[in-house]
């Protein structure tokens, strides 16, 4: 981490009960190693130009009152990735609560302050109330954590959100270690990432009687970043925690079943993508446990795919088709059935805590360090990777127009979304940008993703056989599958127009790739000097 900045995770905390036993829990007790918890009374006041250009630049301006001091306290948001929150940040003491950019004239934001807020004046966007009790904790290997409680109320005029949270946040030592501790608190007290910040929600607070409050910015990469391991999975365990969100505030609709097991889909393919830079041995176990809740929220989205496309059947063969039936009812109960299990095991951190175990093994890969020497680079081993991906999906492609078997033609979908993940993850880098082949990988994907589904859908109707209820259950279940069959033809049709199209942007992809190799070649050869590192 740069001087000057923190980096936490936050844990929601929804029952106030636990604070006082995660104080007391024996392995925090361990770790403190005889400090006692200490509890301080905070307010906060934030504030931002009429124009909310300190948001807008990626700046937060907080007077907060710690104790019998104001502190006037500037962040910058670096990264946010997964459940970690990476900040820039600075401290000045201030004689009380009035805002003024002049406490940090001399320092590295002075002029940044100067030039985003000009002419205009700092006012008062919400606040916050919160007691907060901290607990210096250190691991046997001599990581520092503090771990600070809060629990108090973010307001806005007379409205108030409340504020019911644990962060841990890394003093010194390992990232890894850090969120090895955030996995074990969060599977032990149930608990589930907070994915905003206090003031992020602040600012959430006062849409509500702001109404030209703008969005938030998305991060822009710099020109020339490249992808690293850390990078990438943050990313996706960050979408990850979305999901699980969604679904638990929208009970698990299916739109966030789909959204979640995709995203699942996309870690596991980062995940063997960025397997040089990874221990196979430690991140395995991981994946086949992704694995099991992808087939887990596949099973949903299956039994979705059929609620919804029986609808759309109904509509067309109103005359034949029964308002309710009992296989109808059976399927309802089975999605509830799996739909509340998916709920359980969420709510009980099973899969925060998967997610924080793998952003530490990749920290973990990250402290370890590549080799300096190029040909060891991360970059250039991903790099060739990609091309080769490329290169055997074009090749072998040529043959799904003469496949039949349905579960082979399944294999080449699964490695057409494996690719398409890639390059949508490698899209936030503006050198491996390149949204239309993932565009033409998606065509050949959504061709056979529908014919695989009609396959499935026919796949559960079969298991209502043996409990037919009548001779009309059984002709609509024969119609129902005729009229899917047809669009199957048409899809199976268009597969060698999408495989052609597909083949000629990989050809275009491939030329690309191999001009940046040879450039970063070139490049690495000369005397770069210390401001161009060598990928």
């Amino acid at each position: 981490m740069p001087d000057g900045s923190e980096l936490e995770i936050k844990l929601a905390i929804s029952d106030n009960r636990l604070f006082d036993l995660i104080k007391s829990d024996p392995e925090i007790t361990a770790l403190a190693q005889g400090a006692r918890p200490v509890d301080r009374v905070f307010e906060a006041l934030y504030y931002d130009t009429p124009q909310f250009s300190l948001q807008q630049n990626g700046l937060a301006f907080r007077v907060r009152h710690e104790d019998e001091d104001w502190v006037a306290t500037v962040k910058s948001d670096l990264k946010t990735g997964g459940g970690l929150f990476e900040r820039e940040e600075w401290n000045e003491n201030v004689s009380g609560p009035e805002p003024s950019r002049t406490p940090f004239e001399g320092t590295n934001v002075g002029d940044r302050l100067a030039k985003v807020i000009g002419l205009e004046k700092l006012q008062l966007l919400f606040s916050t109330r919160f007691v907060r009790t901290v607990v210096q904790l250190q691991t046997d290997s001599g990581t520092q954590i503090e771990m600070a409680l809060d629990r108090g109320t973010i307001w806005s005029g007379i409205d108030g959100t409340p504020i019911s949270e644990l962060e841990l946040e890394l003093k010194s030592g390992s990232v890894n270690e850090l969120l090895q501790l955030a996995a074990k608190i969060s599977a032990r007290w149930h608990l589930l990432p907070e994915i905003k910040s206090k003031f992020a929600r602040g600012l959430e607070l006062l849409q509500t009687t702001s109404p030209n409050l703008p969005d938030s910015l998305q991060k822009v990469l710099p020109e020339n970043a490249e992808p690293t391991p850390i990078e990438l999975v943050n990313s996706c365990i960050a979408d990850l925690f979305i999901f699980q969100d969604r679904i638990l505030r929208n009970n698990a609709i299916p739109e966030n079943i789909r959204g979640l097991r995709i995203q699942c889909r996309r870690l596991r393919s980062i995940l063997k993508f960025c397997q040089p830079a990874l221990s196979k041995d430690t991140v395995q176990p991981h994946i086949n446990h992704l694995r099991q809740w992808g087939g887990v929220l596949g099973s949903i989205r299956d039994i979705d795919v059929l609620i919804n496309s029986w609808e759309k059947f109904a509509i067309h063969f109103s005359l034949v088709y029964s308002p309710s039936g009992h296989w109808q009812d059976i399927l309802r109960e089975r999605r509830d059935f799996l739909t509340e299990d998916v709920l359980f095991r969420i709510r009980q951190g099973e899969l925060t805590q998967l997610l924080f175990e793998l952003q530490g093994l990749a920290y973990q890969a990250q402290e370890r360090k590549f080799p300096i020497e190029e040909e060891l680079s991360f970059g250039l081993i991903a790099h060739k990777s990609f091309i080769q991906t490329i290169k055997e999906l074009r090749d072998d492609i040529r043959a799904v127009d003469g496949i039949t078997d349905i579960k082979a033609l399944h294999q080449f979908r699964i490695r057409c979304k494996q690719l398409r993940y890639i390059q949508e993850a490698l899209n936030g880098y503006s050198r491996y940008r390149d949204e239309e082949f993932a565009a033409e990988i998606k065509k050949i994907q959504s061709h056979i993703g529908k014919i695989h589904d009609t396959y499935q859908i026919k796949s559960i109707f079969d298991q209502f056989d043996a409990c037919s209820i009548d001779e009309k259950f059984l002709l609509e279940k024969e119609l129902f599958v005729s009229w899917r069959n047809r669009d199957t033809i048409e899809y199976f049709f268009a597969l060698p127009k999408a495989v052609d199209a597909f083949r000629r942007s990989a050809k275009l992809r491939l030329r690309t790739l191999a001009a940046m190799r040879t450039n970063r070649r070139t490049k690495s050869s000369q005397n770069t000097g210390p401001h161009e590192p060598i990928k």
